[in-house]
């Protein structure tokens, strides 16, 4: 009787054939060197080194399947829970449709239960049954088209460049804006560290120079009042807009005013450049009023959640008004 296949943690040669395995389908345009960068300059990271680890279901040497487990920290309805995060999902093409996702899905979740992780977080970019299936349920999230309202003038505001020193104040904002919802991930310095480095290492790493992360706060006193996370691609020279994407922000302010106003004074510097096209998972009840946005439905990605203990049901289901997350979060 064969042995049954084994979780290990991908290290040395194992980690090096998933992460061919997978070059074509997760790089986002990097070579095969810049994608093994990408991945192992996360887990260099304080927080990736602590909670982010690849994991492979062996046969042997053989590698049936691999996938990404986040150990995250959240918000569910007023208390602080243990969840899951599972990413990259991946079973060679030679070896689909004998159950092997399956498994290494339900390996992680035996040993999420065991450790007494109460909720399993994951995003589907493969539509929603087959996760269905292994007991997850689609949360929406609202995707979004923001328009920066004209001000008279850039706005005179004490913004600037955002540093390490800032992030403990930034997870107490997101923490004071999390309160207001049913679900969100909790942030700590380490967690936005790693989580900025690497959005700026995609950008850093790839082929092309067209893309940045900027990341500012705007400071009241000696402290953030409000940050901004947003990852622009350059559009062209023949009028094409720059198109922004806001990965995270927060505010003191519970309309977002501050917000507003730093995405007008960033606006402001490039009065002659067409408007930059801005996109965001926008949540409920941030209404900056600098901003006017456009539903356009759920993300084209689709968040799903499922219990790992009892105490880990949700009831009601998630809808995506009780939900804050922001692209940054998404893994």
């Amino acid at each position: 009787m064969s042995d049954r296949p084994l979780l290990v943690v991908a290290e040395g040669a194992v980690h090096e054939r998933i992460l061919d395995q997978t070059h074509a389908v997760w790089s986002d345009g990097l070579s095969r060197r810049g994608y093994e960068q990408y991945n192992k300059a996360q887990l260099s990271t304080r927080w990736g080194g602590r909670h982010l680890q690849r994991l492979a279901l062996l046969e042997g040497s053989r590698v049936l399947a691999s996938a990404k487990r986040y150990d995250l920290r959240a918000t569910l309805d007023g208390r602080t829970v243990t969840v899951l995060g599972i990413g990259a999902v991946f079973t060679p093409p030679e070896l689909r449709g004998r159950g092997y996702g399956r498994q290494i899905v339900e390996a992680m979740l035996a040993a999420a239960r065991e450790d007494g992780v109460v909720l399993a977080l994951l995003f589907s970019e493969i539509g929603t049954a087959y996760y269905e299936r292994l007991g997850f349920t689609a949360v929406p999230i609202a995707a979004s088209e923001l328009t920066v309202r004209p001000g008279r003038g850039a706005p005179a505001i004490p913004i600037r460049t955002g540093e390490e020193r800032d992030l403990p104040f930034i997870a107490e904002i997101h923490a004071f804006r999390a309160g207001g919802y049913r679900f969100a991930l909790e942030y700590d310095a380490d967690w936005l560290q790693y989580a900025i480095a690497k959005r700026r290492l995609l950008c850093g790493l790839g082929s092309t120079r067209s893309r940045t992360v900027e990341f500012y706060v705007l400071e009241e006193g000696t402290r953030p009042a409000a940050w901004l996370l947003v990852h622009v691609e350059q559009g062209g020279s023949d009028g094409i807009p720059d198109r922004w994407t806001i990965e995270s922000c927060g505010d003191r302010d519970p309309s977002g005013a501050r917000v507003g106003a730093m995405l007008q004074a960033l606006v402001a510097r490039s009065p002659a450049a067409p408007a930059p096209s801005v996109r965001a998972w926008w949540p409920a009840s941030f209404d900056p009023p600098q901003l006017a946005h456009d539903p356009k439905g759920p993300s084209s990605i689709t968040m799903m959640v499922r219990p790992v203990q009892d105490d880990g049901r949700l009831e009601p289901p998630l809808t995506a008004d009780t939900v804050l997350y922001w692209h940054v979060d998404a893994f």
